[in-house]
């Protein structure tokens, strides 16, 4: 076990800057024998590390008659690993991957660097090399192990076996597409592993991940769903390939939707409502406002004082998801928040001339706010974008239960939150909507479209937001309007009890569609009562 010791003494910094996080080994070893299976003569591992598949590899084929070449671009690990040619068989090569001919390998294994591709700094010269090679395009894919799994399974040879870790948000998003699309297309994807209890098996990931076993065999066959829930249950797999609960065909996997949900819904014992409609029937979630400088454009009163800002030339704003803690949000609850010095304002200049104003913005410019990413980009580097306040929001990130905010305030905000913006048809269902994002139910399919970044911590983008469902129209109507407002009401104090009367009222459109004669009975007991 080398990953304690190289943690302890490498910075988190450092470990980071390269996306390194290191393969359990029990899955190393599951992955090693996929890989395995048909005896290979050549091995490639793009992401080497501190060689934990070399090592699985080894103890499988312990005479050593496999080629297995790894690639690791990090001079700090090649260091630390001083294998010094020890072993004839294994050629490592301090190069970058992404931009080496590597030929062609009869197994590829690979936990690569989990890295946001903006922080990949040779991206611009690396991607139209590869995208050449592939003759594909690879713009929009926003994480380099992607881009390791498209470059990689171009270098399988046929018949091959390939094993990769891959965060488990690709399923679901747009750079997916592309890479899913081929799997599906050329029949290499044969077995998804999916994990529960993820950071107890995978504890320095910092996203939740899964395993792809692919197979370069040209047949079309089943995919098998594998769910590990422990440790301890990883031991006990003598063959993976044939360890698995589920199955489901290449049809059912289309490759222009989100997988997310329909894997975990062959897991899960609520099934999706029927009549349900997607959420972008009643309008739409946007992102919050990014400023580029949070720390210059969110104001408190006292900074408002102490510039004389002008209240022309700044607006209310939600500058952090803590400031709001109940799930309904009022002037008051925004007054408390103004009164006790909160950052709850924004720059919105109006009056450009203003000498205090532009005191402040010179002030911004002495710290180089202005040169920041985002501000530097803008015609007006101080300007934000023209939003009005949203009735609903939804936190960004969230851990547990979905941060749902009914918002009575005339605030914009931050993008702490996400902003449900209603349409025609969303205008008279505000509090309907709200009931349902509240109740348990609605919670639960709205995270089947989730990104999770390990550690229970859940992120949604508002695409993710627009595409989930919910109660059709005419299914809305099942709830008297009274009721909902009673839902929002109660919100204010007592939150707990608005999410049991929540949970009531959506369990009242699910009765009526499995018994829609009692539902209509019960509605007319309800009128005879009231």
């Amino acid at each position: 076990m080398r990953e304690p010791k190289y943690i302890d003494e490498t910075p988190f910094n450092h470990r980071k800057d390269y996306g390194q996080f290191f393969t359990p080994n029990p899955v190393a070893r599951l992955m090693a024998e996929w890989i395995m299976k048909d005896d290979p003569k050549t091995i490639l591992d793009p992401a080497f590390g501190l060689g934990v598949f070399f090592d699985e590899v080894t103890k499988i084929n312990s005479e050593n008659q496999v080629v297995f070449t790894g690639y690791e671009i990090d001079n700090h690990i090649i260091a630390y690993l001083n294998y010094n040619g020890r072993n004839p068989n294994l050629r490592i090569i301090n190069n970058d991957y992404l931009e080496a001919e590597v030929g062609s390998f009869d197994g590829i294994i690979c936990n690569p660097p989990y890295m946001r591709f903006q922080r990949f700094l040779n991206r611009h010269d690396v991607l139209p090399k590869i995208e050449e090679k592939l003759g594909k395009k690879l713009i929009g894919y926003s994480n380099i192990s992607s881009v390791f799994l498209v470059k990689s399974l171009n270098e399988l040879n046929v018949n091959g076996n390939l094993a990769f870790i891959m965060p488990f948000e690709f399923f679901n998003t747009g750079y997916g597409k592309e890479i899913k699309k081929s799997l599906l297309a050329n029949h290499l994807l044969k077995q998804i592993i999916i994990f529960s209890n993820e950071k107890e098996i995978f504890p320095d990931a910092t996203t939740t991940v899964c395993v792809l076993f692919c197979k370069n065999d040209g047949k079309e066959e089943s995919i098998k769903i594998t769910h590990i829930k422990s440790s301890e249950e990883i031991d006990k797999i003598s063959d993976i390939s044939n360890f698995y609960q589920q199955e489901i065909m290449p049809s059912d996997l289309p490759y222009d939707k989100k997988w997310t949900p329909i894997i975990l819904s062959l897991f899960s014992e609520q099934e999706r409502p029927d009549g349900f409609c997607k959420l972008s029937l009643y309008g739409s979630f946007t992102r919050g406002i990014a400023t580029g400088a949070n720390e210059f454009f969110a104001l408190t009163k006292s900074k408002i004082e102490e510039y004389k800002l002008d209240k022309n030339n700044y607006c209310k704003c939600i500058t952090k998801s803590s400031q709001i803690r109940k799930s309904v949000f009022t002037e008051i609850d925004f007054n408390r928040l103004f009164n006790a010095d909160m950052p709850v304002h924004c720059l919105d200049v109006k009056d450009h001339g203003n000498q205090e104003i532009q005191n402040y913005i010179k002030e911004g410019e002495r710290l180089e706010y202005h040169e920041r990413y985002l501000t530097k980009t803008r015609t007006i580097w101080y300007k934000i974008e023209n939003r009005k306040p949203a009735p609903i929001l939804i936190g960004v990130f969230n851990r547990g239960r979905l941060k749902v905010i009914r918002n009575f305030t005339t605030a914009i905000n931050f993008t702490c939150f996400h902003c449900f913006y209603p349409n025609m048809f969303g205008e008279q269902l505000i509090n309907k909507l709200f009931v349902y994002f509240l109740s348990d139910l609605g919670q639960e399919i709205i995270k089947t479209n989730k990104r999770s970044y390990g550690d229970e911590l859940d992120k949604f983008e508002p695409g993710d937001l627009n595409d989930s469902l919910c109660p059709s129209q005419n299914q809305f109507e099942m709830i008297d309007d009274r009721d909902a407002d009673k839902v929002v009401d109660i919100a204010k104090t007592n939150e707990e009890m608005a999410i049991q009367m929540s949970n009531n009222l959506i369990r009242k459109i699910l009765n009526a569609q499995q018994n829609p004669s009692m539902a209509q009975r019960t509605d007319q007991k309800q009128l005879l009562t009231m």
